[in-house]
């Protein structure tokens, strides 16, 4: 069965939304469309369809009274050459005959969307930059500029936006992002789904002030650290002691913050990239303070700034680039001194090559000076052009029941 083609003065107005008139509702004259790209586009390809394309714009344009033009060949008036549209009126006639609602009429109820919005009940501290935002939104839904993360063509999924956008302002407390979602959504996994929009939202309005969910609240899980060692955490109701537990533990940031004092009589802590390596070291007695991160979290960060000054602190990571990348955002985020432990480039037939990516990664380490310490073996992973035997896991079980858990950290 043949497809039905498109009706050719259908497509041109799809042209003519798609034009700066269309857009904006600026022209500095009438828009106009080559005929044969026209036919092209409505898939007029044959004698026959190009016929009735041919015969159906004719008789739009005499119904037109002028609005619709079709110049033709100066000494053939049977050879079309340019399909217009009057400015003045024009646009009104088109879409009135396709029974459609105008370009300038779209751009008109966009713009009232987002002007209804201005008084909607938001917390105090947001009141000024959400009315300026929907404002500046209403204004740009009129003269065609973007409206990123909104789009012209979805006025549900805009109201649905800037519906969730006043309720995520005015969360209280933090709880998981699923739960969130079935208050303010009414299904778990939409806040989820909306992210992205509702993360560019939010930074647009606030001038970046307001980065992410997280920030107002709504996490993707709670902010926690694992660890495993000789910690104390004085509170109010008396001295929780971490290190008589024999596995590991998970604290929250709020406890982390709350506690009156934490003491850590570790001699060292080391910092480890994956949870499997963790949770083999951590089978192991001593008086390492271990603690599980990639990329850290608040908590590990809190944890951190709370330990002693004096305290060394470690990091054993994979050695890809984006382990050495973790090791340098520790460093960076903590403001601490964080030595690599066991992280030497680990030469290997079967390695993976190096990606583009992640020779820009090392490209940005071996410039960074915070990150001296570890440009030999940075160096030697891109001279190979792989990654080398990098996962933490391939070390095998600690050989040893304490610090350093491998031989030959001796040597390194």
């Amino acid at each position: 069965m043949a497809l039905e083609r498109p009706d050719v003065l259908k497509v041109f107005a799809d042209r003519y939304r798609d034009s700066q008139a269309g857009r904006t509702g600026v022209s500095s004259g009438d828009f106009t469309f080559d005929y044969l790209k026209l036919l092209k586009a409505a898939h007029a390809d044959s004698a026959e369809a190009r016929i009735h394309a041919e015969d159906r714009l004719r008789i739009a344009s005499d119904e037109s009274q002028g609005r619709l033009k079709l110049d033709t060949h100066a000494r053939d008036e049977r050879l079309i050459q340019i399909v217009r549209l009057s400015r003045e009126g024009g646009e009104r006639w088109l879409f009135n005959h396709l029974s459609e609602s105008s370009p300038t009429e779209d751009r008109r109820q966009l713009a009232s969307l987002f002007e209804s919005c201005v008084a909607v009940s938001v917390p105090l501290n947001y009141q000024t930059v959400w009315s300026n935002w929907c404002m500046k939104l209403a204004q740009c839904s009129l003269n065609g500029s973007s409206i990123v993360p909104f789009t012209r063509d979805d006025l549900a999924g805009n109201h649905e936006l800037l519906t969730v956008i006043p309720r995520i302002l005015a969360w209280q407390g933090e709880s998981l992002i699923r739960f969130a979602s079935c208050s303010i959504c009414g299904d778990s996994k939409r806040l989820d789904q909306l992210r992205p929009r509702l993360e560019s939202a939010l930074r647009q309005m606030t001038d970046d002030g307001i980065q992410s969910l997280e920030a107002l609240g709504l996490m993707e899980k709670p902010r926690q650290v694992s660890l495993r060692g000789p910690l104390r955490l004085e509170l109010l109701g008396g001295t929780l002691n971490l290190g008589l537990l024999h596995a590991p533990v998970s604290i929250s940031e709020t406890d982390i913050h709350q506690a009156i004092a934490i003491h850590c009589d570790a001699s060292r802590v080391l910092t480890v990239e994956n949870d499997t390596m963790f949770l083999e070291l951590a089978k192991l007695d001593g008086d390492t303070l271990l603690i599980q991160t990639s990329y850290p979290g608040r908590a590990v960060l809190a944890l951190l700034a709370r330990l002693p000054a004096k305290l060394s602190i470690y990091h054993f990571g994979d050695t890809d680039p984006a382990g050495f990348d973790i090791l340098r955002d520790l460093r960076e985020r903590s403001g601490r001194s964080v030595q690599p432990l066991h992280m030497r480039h680990r030469p290997s037939e079967d390695s993976a090559a190096l990606q583009l990516s992640d020779q820009q990664i090392i490209d940005r380490l071996l410039a960074d000076p915070r990150m001296a310490d570890c440009h030999a073996p940075l160096q030697a992973m891109r001279d190979s052009g792989t990654k080398g035997d990098f996962e933490q896991e391939s070390l095998g079980l600690p050989h040893l029941l304490e610090w350093p858990f491998y031989e030959h950290a001796e040597s390194e």
